[in-house]
């Protein structure tokens, strides 16, 4: 498990911290001519008690929690080391204002009042123990170093706090950016994206919804299906239940009638904003608008079912006259089915009825003037001939390349079995 933030800068500053106060007390020890005991207790408290603390709140299921009160078990032992020590002035600020400004810091006015509450009992627990003393005074290099301790570590507090306050308000611009970026997308996009309750009421609508309805029918509370094509609301309305109940996204197509009554064709998609809870009480809904992607599919169906119907045969092949697709009157006609053809140059469907030349005739007046017609003797995959009337034409890109070639052709009667008729007529 990661360490918390808070135990790991506590650790490393109460380390420190607590080394240096161990010289300073111990130079107070020594001029007063402690003991052994109180020698042995200095050295557990400043140099083996901040790694027990730190191994105590990694060992706690709730480390955070445990290190806030680690605090305030300094505070106790601090406020005993002081009404031990006499209550020095420069050691009693320097031990009890150290533990109050850590409390402050990370518990606020509670904490500083549970800091001095502590550092109190701490106190009063030694003078049960071993009586009240009162030796103010401090010689000048120990009152001189709890000055530049307590100094230090007011700085060094001051410090974890700037680094703390920069990263909050890099943070904070962070999501500032994050949440102007998201808001210029939702404002610019062309997609409809609004949130809805479970009810299916407004919450939020993107400005694209203005492009289709009407002010008041956007307000917040107001019913988001009101202006689906009856066919599809309640579809929509049963959508959005079943994802704020199951916390699964769906898509579903939608109808929309727009302000000026025509209806719009959408693929709407509905998604739960999480937040932990069900059921969810907020619901993404992003539409897309595929009226004219409909209406191409229909127009490209259409296409397809006038090509298969023709009784002319077609013919398409790319620029390097690979045979890119025929239709149905084509293997009627010349008796090759579709998998023959398509995928083959142009070539492989040719006969010997007509010499190379002639073929190379036809698409050099296509390439020169972008089409070709006439009429030749032609044969069947089956070795039956049949004259033929045909049209080769170019299609042409904006920059006037030729991207393909359609061919058109039918039977023109006067069929015969006969080999090697005479060439056909034709025309520019």
């Amino acid at each position: 498990m990661e360490v918390p933030r808070l135990v790991r800068i506590n650790y490393r500053v109460r380390t420190a911290a607590f080394f240096y106060t161990f010289f300073v007390l111990a130079l107070q020890l020594w001029e007063r001519h402690a003991p052994l005991v109180a020698w042995a207790f200095l050295a557990l408290q400043f140099l083996v008690y901040p790694h027990l603390v730190y191994w105590r709140a990694l060992r706690s299921q709730q480390p955070t929690r445990a290190e806030l009160d680690n605090l305030l078990i300094d505070s106790t032992l601090f406020g005993a080391w002081s009404a031990y020590l006499g209550f020095p002035t420069w050691l009693t600020y320097t031990l009890l204002g150290s533990t109050m400004l850590n409390a402050t810091v990370n518990r606020g006015l509670p904490g500083t009042l549970l800091a001095l509450a502590c550092s109190s009992a701490g106190a009063a627990l030694w003078i049960a123990i071993g009586g009240f003393h009162y030796w103010p005074g401090t010689s000048d290099l120990v009152s001189a170093l709890a000055f530049f301790g307590i100094l230090g570590y007011t700085c060094a507090v001051g410090y974890v706090v700037y680094r703390q306050n920069r990263r909050i308000l890099r943070g904070r611009d962070e999501l500032r950016a994050s949440e102007e970026r998201y808001r210029l997308i939702t404002e610019n996009a062309a997609d409809l994206i609004a949130m809805v309750d479970q009810d299916g009421r407004w919450l939020y609508t993107s400005p694209s919804y203005a492009r289709i309805l009407d002010p008041a029918d956007l307000q917040a509370g107001a019913d988001a299906f009101r202006h689906v094509h009856p066919d599809d609301a309640d579809r929509a309305r049963v959508s959005v239940l079943r994802v704020a109940g199951t916390g699964k996204a769906r898509e579903l197509p939608l109808r929309l009638v727009d302000r000026e009554g025509r209806v719009r064709q959408y693929r709407m998609r509905v998604q739960p904003v999480e937040n932990g809870r069900a059921p969810r009480d907020r619901l993404l809904l992003v539409s897309q608008d595929v009226t004219d992607l409909r209406e191409s599919e229909e127009k490209l169906l259409l296409a397809a079912q006038a090509f298969e119907g023709m009784t002319q045969a077609i013919m398409i092949t790319g620029a390097d006259g690979t045979v890119q697709t025929v239709n149905r009157a084509f293997t009627e006609i010349t008796g090759y089915e579709r998998e023959d053809v398509v995928g083959q140059p142009e070539k492989a469907v040719r006969h010997a009825l007509q010499p190379a030349e002639f073929y190379d005739n036809i698409y050099a007046t296509v390439r020169r003037e972008g089409h070709w017609s006439g009429s030749f003797w032609s044969k069947r995959k089956s070795g039956a001939v049949y004259r033929e009337w045909r049209s080769v034409r170019a299609v042409r890109d904006a920059e006037g390349a030729t991207t393909h070639y359609v061919i058109v052709f039918s039977e023109a009667g006067g069929g015969t079995n006969g080999a090697h008729p005479e060439l056909g007529q034709q025309r520019g």
